[in-house]
């Protein structure tokens, strides 16, 4: 009985290292290839564009409050200490606009780059998954850096899927 165990366990390792030598893996660096990406690019651009925009905004707006503090300290010695706690109070929720608009901005931001990063991905990984079958591969495997991949010595797909991305 044990010999028969033996022998069953012995032809199924053989069977295993012969599906396994059978295996193709390739690799591609999707972390090169999507910031290489025209359509990435594209995207970078529009999303430093919006922020500059809003950075102008913010700092109008702490322009404004400077001047308007400015203005209150000159003339603090003229007025109250009431009217002078009610204008600290005013600019300090003046202060707290421009924080609360400032979150806004970056919850807005981080949302328009999801948004217009999503497809882009998607689409990286539908032509690579059609380059890896395409090129009879059973794997695909990510060789961007710190993805988990030691050595990336077998095939390279990143020229394969640029032609198929168009670029």
């Amino acid at each position: 009985m044990k010999k028969n165990f033996y022998l069953i366990l012995c032809f199924f390792l053989i069977l295993v290292q012969s599906v396994n030598s059978q295996t193709k893996v390739a690799h591609v660096d999707t972390y090169e290839l999507i910031t290489n990406m025209p359509e990435m690019l594209a995207v970078q651009e529009e999303l430093n564009s919006y922020s500059k925009e809003k950075e102008a905004e913010i700092r109008l707006m702490e322009a404004e409050i400077r001047s308007i503090s400015d203005k209150y300290s000159d003339d603090a010695i003229n007025v109250s200490q009431e009217e002078n706690e009610k204008r600290l109070e005013e600019i300090q929720v003046m202060q707290e606009n421009i924080r609360l608009f400032t979150n806004q901005i970056v919850k807005e931001l981080q949302e328009k780059e999801r948004s217009l990063t999503e497809p882009i991905l998607e689409k990286v990984i539908t032509v690579i998954k059609e380059v890896g079958k395409e090129n009879g591969y059973d794997y695909v495997l990510d060789s961007s850096k710190n993805q988990g991949v030691i050595l990336a010595d077998g095939d390279d797909l990143m020229e394969k899927v640029k032609i198929k991305l168009g670029f």
